[in-house]
């Protein structure tokens, strides 16, 4: 089943925060725990939620998948709503976080609402998490960490074994409309593969996907291997435009903008941060000709 991913319960204990567009998600228990902090705009959205839920209990650990503007962008918020909470991410993330250069592009692209205010509330990592780690919530329930570089450096997939749930963010893409994925590998195409392959190798009976919808049952175990065909067909796509546009990669882009992006009606990504993504794609794609 794909389902939207408005605020709703999936399965016992875990929870769709919503918002659609840029969702986060909570695992409660004895020691609860968030995944993804979306978009500053979003923080009071996300806040209410957890009351609703929660009552007078809050998350001790927010988890984020890497530190793009629409994944961690309501974190520093949610910190000072919940002075306990711990921010955990990767050591690559817990360093990106630190530079000046990134808290200006994701304060710049979370500039969103009627008045085109950027806002962002800067925030440190508390928790470095390692491949194999495992975040304890209940006796009977648990969080694994896997590192899947490839989107980014930072990179971080969790697996909730108990439920067989798996939030892998961009590491398996995002899907569009008519049943495309949207490949993103950002730094490496060859290393972003390799992760998808490994997470191809675990149970999931429930796959959460970093906008729109998440799957469950037959769909979300069809997902990861449909992911891993998209992702070939479109580093076959970007290396025959650049052989056609002798190397090009603004004649590129604009090609494959005009098929992937500007016939989607309605609710998208915002355009800057996908130019953004896509102009990195054929840079790997072209780093990776030049090299064979």
């Amino acid at each position: 089943m794909i389902v939207k991913s408005d605020p709703a319960k999936i399965a016992e204990n875990f929870y769709c925060l919503g918002p659609a567009s840029v969702p986060s998600f909570l695992l409660d228990g004895d020691h609860p725990v968030m995944f993804e902090a979306g978009i500053y705009l979003f923080g009071s959205h996300y806040y209410d939620q957890i009351a609703s839920i929660m009552k007078e209990r809050r998350p001790e650990c927010l988890l984020l998948t890497h530190v793009h503007f629409d994944h961690c962008g309501a974190a520093g918020y949610l910190k000072r709503m919940i002075p306990g909470l711990t921010i955990g991410a990767s050591r690559e993330g817990s360093e990106i976080i630190k530079k000046p250069s990134a808290i200006e592009l994701i304060t710049k692209l979370n500039r969103f609402g009627k008045d085109d205010v950027s806002l962002f509330e800067p925030f440190t990592v508390g928790r470095v998490l390692e491949d194999g780690d495992e975040i304890r919530v209940s006796r009977d329930l648990s969080v694994q960490v896997i590192r899947t570089p490839g989107h980014t450096r930072d990179m971080t997939t969790y697996y909730i074994p108990e439920i067989k749930a798996m939030i892998p963010s961009e590491s398996v893409g995002v899907p569009g409309r008519d049943g495309y994925i949207m490949s993103e590998f950002l730094i490496d195409y060859d290393v972003y593969m390799n992760s998808l392959r490994r997470l191809a190798g675990y149970e999931v009976e429930i796959l959460i996907i970093s906008h729109g919808v998440y799957y469950t049952g037959d769909d979300a175990r069809a997902y990861i291997p449909r992911s891993i065909a998209a992702t070939e067909r479109f580093r076959e796509w970007v290396e025959r435009l650049l052989n056609e546009h002798d190397g090009d990669k603004d004649a590129v882009l604009r090609a494959i903008k005009s098929e992937e992006y500007d016939v989607i009606e309605g609710e998208k990504q915002p355009e800057p941060a996908y130019l953004l993504n896509l102009a990195a794609k054929i840079n790997t794609v072209q780093r990776r000709m030049d090299v064979r």
